[in-house]
């Protein structure tokens, strides 16, 4: 009986002890080689669930020292199956499992050896959709030769984008005749075969769009299909995303009734469920710019069957408190086009200038030449005061434009893409305008990748303001910068030609330029480095330029990139390092 309750303390206390933790390491290989051997570790597997199990309600046993000795045991097959994929059948892996103070250290050394290369190749396509632009371009666009190592996922995306280049033009029946994959590991030798015919080709039947909420004359205007096109899934991919992006409605399903096709004319028929009429939004926020922040905001999706909407919003914080109202009404591409009507009524805190706007106006907003286009008229009625100096009021009605572009494999995380933006405005000096002035602001973005894990982050922005008579200009038409997304080591806006009284009243001129390093670290955790210059000036672009220097925290959450920032200021040794805390893309 001692023996079996000593045997049942030795079981509890094992049982109590904390989980081993496990350090794997691979030498010899390079990515993606070595994620993939990774990716397919269960020592590496098993120590990642456990350190951070993905139900944390379902509690992993221990990750103890027989698990790990037998995850150890079956790593080599893990490793040479891992390699496979990429054209090394026949690799040296030597393994060793280390105890060490702080668990354990699994270490493999893997020689690749000599790669399985390709012998002959032959991918084409049959038929009548042998000569489309299209499949002829994703067939130049494969990456595969003689004499290159073989590589399954190359094989795998060559077959699969050539079905799905000949299956989008409208060839429904495409089938192959012949895919295959052929290793001879001990001749280090491959043979690839894919040979796709094509069959018929469909086209568009009539294309229905089934819903009870709108005007069928107005909800037809989604749809830009003709019957007798050929077919094409892209052109129904764009009217399911140009109908679910409405606001109008919520699932958008697309049946193709291949079955009924008549002569190989496909009728389509999208059904088209409708979201709820209206919508009510809390927002709670912080940024060092504007501090804690409260918006609040009501939307009413459809006010007639004509798909007309309204929306209004309301923000409070320390540096703008404000009210919009805009009603749009769909024109043309009723997916994109829409004139709005705006009014708002705004104090914002902008220098040292404190102003009271109230605006109304209208804006057309459609696509141009590739390009986002924004016409707009605007009435403004402004009156303000710089510090403790007494106050000022102007009118301004005026026309601009604003184009914006943008390309980026990803709008939330982009690794690669740039955008622009350009507005213009201005007015000759009238009953209903103080002066004669125009402005215009240019800004340009772009993120590059810098390895796996790095980016490369640019930024700039100039602007130039001509005015007849500058001092009747009121401040939300003058350039102020400073602050978390222009030039950090600043305060909001602060940067700006100072009056007699010493109060910054902006700057005719803008120039702002910022490079930025970012580095994914763990998951979704990094760090940046980054320098930023820039100034507002009343001589002329680029003159009297401050500059910083900073480290920061970056976290990529499921609404955009948080960033926390240090920035010093170069120009002022007096000035310590300054907290900027952001949210928000980085195009």
């Amino acid at each position: 009986m001692r023996r079996i309750a000593i045997l049942t303390s030795l079981l509890l206390c094992a049982g109590a002890a904390p989980a081993a933790t496990v350090e794997v390491r691979v030498e010899g290989l390079d990515d993606p080689l070595e994620e993939n051997v990774r990716a397919f570790l269960g020592l590496v597997a098993r120590s990642e669930a456990q350190e951070d199990p993905e139900d944390e309600e379902e509690e992993l046993p221990p990750l103890g020292e027989g698990e790990i000795r037998q995850l150890h045991r079956q790593a080599p097959d893990e490793i040479r199956q891992a390699l496979q994929p990429f054209g090394y059948y026949s690799p040296q892996v030597d393994g060793a499992l280390e105890r060490t103070d702080d668990g354990w250290v699994a270490t493999y050394r893997v020689e690749p050896g000599e790669p399985t290369r390709i012998g002959h190749v032959e991918i084409r396509v049959e038929g009548e959709a042998a000569d489309l632009p299209e499949v002829q371009a994703q067939l130049e666009g494969i990456d595969i030769a003689e004499g290159q190592v073989v590589s399954h996922p190359a094989y795998a995306r060559a077959k699969d984008g050539l079905m799905q280049a000949v299956y989008s033009a409208g060839f429904l029946d495409a089938e192959y005749e012949r895919s295959e994959l052929r290793v001879y590991p001990e001749r280090r030798r491959a043979e690839i075969y894919l040979v796709l015919e094509s069959g018929p080709r469909y086209y568009f039947g009539d294309v229905e769009i089934e819903q009870s909420i709108l005007d069928p004359d107005f909800v037809s205007r989604f749809n830009d299909i003709e019957r007798g096109e050929p077919f094409d899934t892209e052109r129904l991919i764009d009217l399911q995303l140009g109908l679910s992006g409405s606001d109008y409605f919520g699932a958008v399903d697309v049946n193709i009734e291949r079955e009924q096709a008549n002569d190989f004319h496909v009728p389509v028929t999208v059904t088209a469920e409708p979201r709820d009429t209206q919508r009510y939004s809390v927002g709670l926020g912080y940024g060092t710019d504007t501090g804690p922040r409260l918006t609040l905001g009501t939307e009413f999706r459809r006010i007639n069957r004509r798909g007309h909407q309204f929306n209004a919003d309301v923000q409070l914080s320390q540096v703008r408190n404000s009210f919009i109202a805009q009603y749009h009404i769909p024109i043309e591409n009723v997916a994109a086009d829409r004139l709005t009507f705006f009014a708002s009524l705004q104090q914002i805190e902008i220098g040292d200038a404190d102003s009271n706007v109230f605006s109304i106006g209208a804006s057309r907003e459609d696509d141009w030449h590739g390009l986002r286009r924004r016409l707009y008229l605007r009435y403004d009625r402004e009156t303000f005061h710089f510090g403790d100096q007494p106050g000022g009021d102007a009118t301004l009605l005026y026309p601009g434009i604003n184009l914006s572009w943008q390309r980026a494999d990803d709008t939330l995380f982009p690794r690669r893409g740039v955008s622009a933006s350009l507005d213009v405005h201005g007015a000759p000096e009238s009953p209903l305008a103080e002066t004669t002035f125009l402005q215009a602001t240019l800004g340009v973005r772009a993120v590059l990748p810098l390895g796996a894990r790095a980016r490369l982050l640019l930024r700039g922005e100039t602007g130039i303001t001509e005015a007849e008579d500058f001092a009747d200009l009121p401040p939300t038409q003058r350039f102020f910068t400073g602050g978390d997304r222009t030039v950090r080591g600043y305060g909001y806006q602060e940067l700006s030609p100072e009056n007699e009284f010493g109060d910054d009243v902006g700057g005719r001129y803008l120039t702002v330029a910022s490079v930025e390093v970012d580095y994914l670290v763990f998951g979704n955790f990094g760090l940046a480095a980054f320098f930023d210059t820039g100034n507002a000036t009343n001589t002329s672009p680029g003159d009297n330029l401050v500059s910083s220097v900073g480290l920061g925290l970056r976290y990529r959450s499921p609404v955009g990139m948080i960033r926390v920032d240090f920035a010093h200021p170069l120009d002022d040794p007096s000035r310590d390092f300054r907290l900027h805390i952001s949210l928000g893309p980085d195009l």
